[in-house]
């Protein structure tokens, strides 16, 4: 049985091997890197786009629980729940120049801090987001596929499997995620700050490991007594397809594809997203950064109980989320 614990699962040994086989891509970075250097030196400006006021407020109602649904895929076949990051987000982003790169994860981890996600210092010691740039996306998945397996998240041991690995080694957007997730009992205590680091001895396990015995819970009707956490976030961009995005866009659209495992890129979301930016036929203007809707799902992503059975938690979200736009 496979055992993860705080930052620790992957490290970046493996990232450095990529970097040096697919060389830096300048395309984003250098047309950017003057933007990103003078937005560095200044306070930055938040940009929202809202979306017209909803009159029916049962049109309210229905657009938030579709955006709900659109944003937040369950995780894994375990337990189907809802994941989000109980360890610190700290992502590395690597393939762009160091003013674009430095810029594209300060960005991350102020929209994480921002909306409540647990955030640490940047280091070489925690890497749980991975964000590589290259102009060899696909190349680049097939060496994922090819020796870090389980980085493509759970590995379901049945006979879709040869359809599933087609549709996850398969770089067929400008930008694409894979989520490692692994199950915790809701009892797990965090080991105290000065206290030894045990993640062995509370059964959590990775979901990719197809051979592991999920942690055991007391599961009813409406509870599961487990959580679906995220250990680790892979995400490949193609620099030939986003050059031509601001550097601010690819940013927050990264921000959100860190702190969420979203169920639906390829259409327009019910309110207005940033993650419309590389849908296909979404209604003029587009959202070109994160949007109030965006902020208040990822507030109420991680303030909500996702210790209950995925209805009840997508219900969780949905109601805070209308609380949040009442209160706006």
């Amino acid at each position: 049985m496979r055992h993860f614990g705080r930052a620790s699962v992957h490290g970046s040994a493996w990232t450095t091997v990529l970097v040096c086989a697919f060389a830096t891509y300048p395309g984003i970075a250098g047309a950017q890197q003057r933007d990103s250097q003078t937005s560095s030196e200044q306070p930055l400006q938040e940009v929202t786009v809202t979306a017209e006021r909803l009159h029916d407020h049962r049109e309210l109602v229905r657009a938030v629980s579709g955006f709900v649904d659109s944003h937040s895929a369950p995780e894994a076949s375990r337990t189907s729940q809802i994941g989000r990051w109980y360890e610190n987000v700290c992502p590395l982003v690597t393939g762009l120049q160091p003013a674009a790169r430095d810029f594209i994860t300060r960005e991350i981890l102020k929209v994480a801090r921002t909306v409540g996600a647990p955030t640490g210092s940047v280091s070489k010691k925690c890497v749980t987001v991975e964000i590589v740039f290259t102009r060899e996306p696909q190349a680049l998945l097939d060496h994922v596929a090819r020796s870090y397996r389980a980085l493509l998240g759970f590995n379901p041991a049945s006979q879709t499997q040869k359809q599933w690995w087609k549709s996850m080694t398969t770089f067929s957007r400008p930008i694409q995620a894979w989520y490692e997730t692994g199950t915790r009992p809701t009892d797990y205590q965090p080991p105290q700050a000065n206290g030894p680091i045990c993640f062995t001895c509370v059964g959590a396990t990775l979901d990719s490991d197809a051979t592991a015995t999920p942690p055991t819970g007391t599961a009813s009707r409406f509870r599961q007594d487990l959580r679906s956490e995220f250990v680790h976030v892979l995400i490949i961009a193609d620099g030939e397809q986003i050059a031509r995005y601001s550097l601010q866009s690819v940013a927050d659209y990264l921000a959100v594809l860190s702190l969420t495992h979203v169920s639906q890129l390829t259409q327009c979301a019910p309110l207005p997203s940033i993650t419309d930016l590389l849908a296909i036929g979404c209604a003029a203007p587009v959202a070109d950064a994160l949007t109030a809707a965006d902020r208040a799902y990822l507030k109420a992503l991680y303030s909500a109980d996702l210790q209950k059975n995925i209805n009840i938690e997508r219900d969780d979200i949905h109601d805070q989320m209308m609380r949040q736009i009442a209160a706006q």
